[in-house]
C-alpha cells in the first residue's frame, strides 16, 4: 500500500498524513546565538530576530496569527558577519 493510499482509522479524507513538520530555525541549536530572517507570506511582514542562546519562542506575529504562512530562515555564521 502506497503512502497515498494509507489511512487511519476513524480520520477524515482530508487528514494530512505527511508527518510532524521540519523544526523552525528557533528549534535547532537553542545553545548558540542565531540571526534568523522571519517573512510572512500571507501579509509581506518581515522582520530579523536575533536570538539569544536559549530562546525558542517564535516571532510574535506568528504567535498573534496562525493562519498566515511564515518562512523562517537562519543566516549563516558567514553570511552573519560579511561587512560591507
Amino acid at each position: 500500500m502506497s503512502r497515498a493510499e494509507e489511512t487511519a482509522v476513524g480520520a477524515a479524507p482530508n487528514v494530512d498524513l505527511r508527518g510532524p513538520t521540519d523544526p523552525t530555525p528557533f528549534d535547532r541549536d537553542t545553545d548558540a546565538r542565531r540571526i534568523i530572517d522571519c517573512e510572512c507570506l500571507t501579509c509581506d511582514a518581515a522582520e530579523t530576530i536575533y536570538a539569544e542562546a536559549g530562546r525558542t519562542r517564535r516571532w510574535e506575529h506568528d504567535i498573534g496569527n496562525p493562519s498566515h504562512v511564515v518562512e523562517y530562515r537562519r543566516e549563516t555564521d558567514a553570511t552573519a558577519t560579511q561587512e560591507g
